[in-house]
């Protein structure tokens, strides 16, 4: 099988995504579960809340370029506080466009470069160029809300980060 931008981005979001979903489940068995989206690992940092934000806005504005769709359009600068039930929405509503998205489409066009946005403006990138800038911003959210769960005391281990990344087979 040739390892395609389906199966590095595409495959590997919805895996990451799931686990942000069974560790956010977890969370919220917590008796401290209340005030879990607003934690933050450091003052300085943005919240627990807001890690799911940049994760599913990311996931789709990599969506966008790679199927060739308009941007979403929020604003990245906001510390968004959601609740359980709607950080849950925005994990299955990437999650669902990550399942609807075909694979002979993206990888005939990931080579196309055309503007996109990064940071305030627009920058000519190709799908997969963009794609690994924004992957790596999606694992480094997935990743910083596992350390915020566990500075909070959830009872999280690696196998509960791992386990999406072996149980998904497509």
């Amino acid at each position: 099988m040739v390892y395609t931008i389906y199966e590095g981005f595409v495959l590997q979001t919805k895996r990451s995504l799931t686990t942000l979903s069974d560790i956010l489940h977890k969370a919220q068995e917590q008796p401290n579960a209340s005030d879990l989206p607003s934690a933050r690992l450091y003052a300085d940092m943005k919240s627990l809340s807001y890690q799911i934000f940049a994760s599913t806005t990311q996931t789709l504005m990599v969506l966008a370029k790679l199927n060739s769709t308009p941007f979403p359009n929020e604003d990245s600068s906001k510390d968004y506080l959601y609740t359980y039930e709607e950080m849950h929405t925005r994990i299955d509503e990437a999650l669902k466009a990550l399942d609807a998205t075909d694979k002979d489409y993206i990888v005939e066009h990931c080579e196309d470069v055309t503007p996109a946005p990064l940071g305030p403006d627009l920058q000519p990138f190709s799908g997969v160029a963009y794609a690994g800038i924004f992957q790596a911003n999606i694992f480094f959210h997935v990743t910083t809300a596992y350390g915020i769960l566990r500075k909070e005391g959830v009872p999280l281990g690696k196998k509960d980060y791992i386990l999406p990344f072996v149980m998904i087979q497509e």
